[in-house]
């Protein structure tokens, strides 16, 4: 009996041990288990930071690129507009300077027309009376040199 008791004894010592390591290791488990799932959420929060950083550094660099694009595109119509005011300016400059041309031309030509006719009237002059002379040739009268007849002596 004794023998049996220490059996039984040892059995309930086992099942006892084996009933405390069940204990344990549930509740490591659920310690585990516990660890895991705060892990596990750890890293699903870094997972979903490390994206949203990601992201952010490709909208980022997508709208510097689109800026980049657009600011070129701008500075082509700029210097387009810039180059069409230069154009602008030359034409400007240009008639400016073929009216400023054309102007001493016409001040030349006169001056020029001025010292010639001086020199022709210093060389050649044209006589002038003193006084206003009626012409020979011109009838004063109604009828002819005024004989009353009607016949003209004077054949001009």
């Amino acid at each position: 009996m004794q023998q049996a008791f220490n059996a039984q004894t040892a059995v309930t010592a086992g099942m006892n041990d084996i009933a405390s390591n069940l204990q344990n290791c549930c509740c490591e488990n659920r310690a585990n288990i516990a660890d895991l799932k705060y892990t596990v959420a750890t890293e699903n929060c870094a997972d979903r930071a490390a994206l949203d950083s990601a992201l952010r550094d490709v909208l980022t660099a997508s709208n510097a690129n689109t800026q980049k694009i657009l600011d070129m595109m701008c500075q082509d119509k700029i210097d387009a507009k810039n180059e069409k005011i230069v154009e602008l300016q030359n034409q400007i400059a240009m008639k400016d300077l073929a009216a400023s041309q054309a102007a001493q031309t016409a001040q030349l030509i006169a001056d020029n027309t001025a010292q010639t006719q001086y020199l022709v009237n210093r060389v050649a002059p044209y006589p002038i009376p003193a006084y206003p002379v009626s012409s020979p040739y011109v009838s004063y009268y109604a009828n002819g040199l005024g004989c009353g007849c009607g016949y003209n002596n004077l054949v001009a």
